[in-house]
């Protein structure tokens, strides 16, 4: 992939002609020059959002106005199916999600016709953002097509069970109805939580720590539920991802789960970094850590970086480090950098910040240090 790839370089001008030309073999009289005229010269201004929705405008143009004639067309120009749950060639079949918003857009009134249609796309690539919109119109008749496909074969339908649902997928509507009463969709998950491919139980997990940020506590219950009913290496890890906000929160339950105990005999010391860092820099620091108690103890060890803010605030953001037992008595040393590399995901503000060290989510140590131009 080149350097200067883009996400939304999924959607250019050649993915736009290969699925026009897919669409015109089954669909003779498709003005393909028209449907590629009109998006084409466009694209390269337009962000991600804008392009698809671009392509989506197109389809609606050039693609019959009766709905169930333009959804068949949709479905017999796809390609071909995946054989696994590897994503294979994903960046040039990322114009499929183009198809999917017109379904989501044109087929609400055609809810039989619009669900066969996003089965089929969800085979290709995913159909998880355009099943949502159907959630919020139709969410008990949306949610009896998703027990069904709990158990489908495809692994890529089974996934979309559980990230179709999520109530905060990115890039996707939020699901408000879901983010107030998770029970509908934690129903779902009970049927994916020991699928057989990896692909779902992620998703089961991400899914999962959608709730975890407003329902700790039956996640956790949840999840101990689960644990309870046998243990297995591929559960234990769907298990640990599922809870990764809340162990950065230092939810005691979450920690349990995984064996560890708030409140560690353990204390942080010659915690030291470097008092100026440049943006575009590293930041370096170390510091020890040494046993109080007299018995052997599971430590969760990460760190916590205080951001500067537009406004001078602070906004903390922890990152992962390390899992250790430490021997009573014992004692460990660390040294590590953090990049303040510009990254078009975060912004930087000049001035004060500071760095924690965390251990089984409760802060033990902190120091302060500037940012600098």
């Amino acid at each position: 992939m080149a350097e200067t790839f883009q996400i939304r370089d999924v959607f250019n001008p050649k993915a736009v002609s290969d699925m026009g030309r897919r669409i015109k073999k089954v669909f003779s009289t498709f003005d393909l020059k028209g449907f590629e005229g009109f998006i084409n010269p466009k694209l390269s201004e337009l962000t991600y959002s804008e392009r698809l929705q671009l392509i989506k405008e197109g389809l609606v143009k050039y693609l019959p106005a009766d709905f169930p004639s333009a959804a068949q067309i949709i479905v017999d120009s796809l390609y071909p199916a995946y054989d696994t749950d590897v994503l294979e060639g994903t960046n040039d079949r990322f114009i499929i999600a183009t198809k999917a918003a017109f379904i989501a857009e044109k087929g609400l009134g055609h809810f039989d016709v619009s669900m066969n249609a996003l089965y089929e796309i969800t085979k290709r690539l995913t159909a998880e953002w355009g099943v949502r919109p159907f959630f919020i119109q139709y969410p008990e008749k949306t949610l009896a097509v998703f027990r069904k496909w709990a158990s489908d074969k495809d692994p890529h339908v089974r996934r979309l069970v559980s990230e179709g649902s999520r109530p905060y997928l990115p890039w996707g509507k939020k699901l408000p109805q879901f983010e107030k009463d998770p029970t509908p969709t934690l129903a779902l998950l009970e049927l994916l939580k020991e699928d057989a491919s990896e692909y779902v139980r992620r998703s089961v997990a991400n899914h999962l720590n959608d709730h975890a940020k407003k329902h700790g506590d039956l996640v956790v219950t949840t999840l101990k539920r689960w644990q309870s009913e046998g243990s297995n290496k591929d559960k234990d890890r769907m298990i640990k991802h599922a809870l990764r906000t809340l162990l950065k929160k230092g939810h005691a339950g979450a920690l349990a789960i995984l064996g560890y105990k708030k409140g560690a005999k353990v204390k942080v010391h010659d915690l030291k970094v470097d008092k100026k860092v440049k943006v575009g820099d590293y930041l370096n620091f170390s510091f020890d850590i040494k046993s109080t108690g007299k018995t052997k103890q599971p430590l969760m060890i990460d760190y916590v970086i205080y951001y500067q803010k537009a406004n001078g605030d602070l906004a903390p953001k922890v990152f992962k480090m390390t899992t250790k037992t430490l021997a009573g008595g014992a004692e460990l040393s660390f040294e590590k950098r953090q990049s303040f590399k510009v990254i078009s995901t975060r912004k930087f503000h000049l001035g004060a910040h500071k760095l924690a060290v965390q251990v089984n989510g409760e802060e033990l140590a902190e120091i302060a240090f500037e940012l600098i131009k």
